[in-house]
């Protein structure tokens, strides 16, 4: 049983959600980073993580100045109760750096994440997640996956180049009550009425940490753009974020909010 003898659990057990935030500000921010990574990486989150008030519980304010939420094992996807820490910069790149080795069956050699992204010319984190989805070591060494009917997704220049019908879905749509569209509603409203702002994707200056370019994220974004749309009040975006729908949909933001 926690002791109420440290202010934050005092605030955690009286405060009202607003008020929490208001009060931790860093730590709300982090809280709402995690979401929003969970949301674009596939994380998954413990249900005692998914509100902010258990979220401080667990894991009380931060530290220091900088420090933000790391997980412990960067191989573990989930975000948990004892699975995460508060971290400085210089930790975070540590344990996303080098903890992982790859050994290649046809000639023995072993391979850091650093290494094998700059013999590869890829990303840290194409490597990172390319290890979550399950390739085996030689195919993330070789950078293809074998001979096994799964394939990732095309590139994002690739799916630029397609026509908009070349890259729907071609199963048919799943029931109404079970759609993707009425999970994406839940979503937007729920966040919505947890912390009192639209929900949106993570800013550049976010995901950059993970080795996403300015071209890359501008696809990203414009592909959550057109699939959360209609579900987003976006005047109340933040105004980067209004900057970058208004150049998707080809108008400017003053004439994207005019009633």
């Amino acid at each position: 049983m926690k002791c109420l003898d440290q202010p934050h659990l005092v605030d955690c057990s009286t405060l009202a959600p607003t008020e929490l935030r208001r009060r931790y500000p860093a730590e709300a921010n982090s809280h709402r980073n995690m979401l929003q990574r969970a949301k674009t990486r596939g994380n998954s989150i413990h249900p005692e993580f998914r509100v902010f008030g258990d979220f401080l519980t667990h894991l009380g304010p931060r530290p220091s100045l900088g420090a933000t939420i790391d997980r412990i094992d960067n191989t573990d996807p989930e975000y948990a109760p004892g699975k995460v820490r508060w971290a400085d910069k210089r930790t975070q790149n540590s344990n996303k750096g080098d903890t992982l080795l790859f050994y290649y069956s046809r000639t023995g050699d072993s391979y850091t994440v650093s290494r094998l992204a700059k013999l590869r010319k890829a990303a840290p984190s194409t490597i990172r997640k390319q290890k979550e989805r399950g390739w085996s070591d030689d195919e993330i060494i070789e950078g293809k996956r074998h001979n096994d009917g799964l394939n990732d997704l095309p590139s994002p220049a690739v799916m630029r180049a397609r026509k908009p019908h070349q890259w729907r879905p071609q199963h048919p749509a799943p029931p109404p009550e079970d759609s993707q569209w009425l999970r994406d509603a839940r979503d937007a409203a729920w966040h919505r009425q947890e912390y009192g702002e639209e929900y949106c994707l993570a800013e550049f200056e976010i995901l950059k940490e993970d080795g996403v370019s300015r071209e890359g994220y501008d696809w990203k974004f414009g592909k959550w753009w057109h699939r959360h749309k209609p579900h987003i009040i976006r005047n109340r975006l933040p105004e980067w974020a209004q900057v970058l729908i208004a150049k998707i949909e080809g108008t400017t933001v003053a004439e994207m909010n005019r009633p």
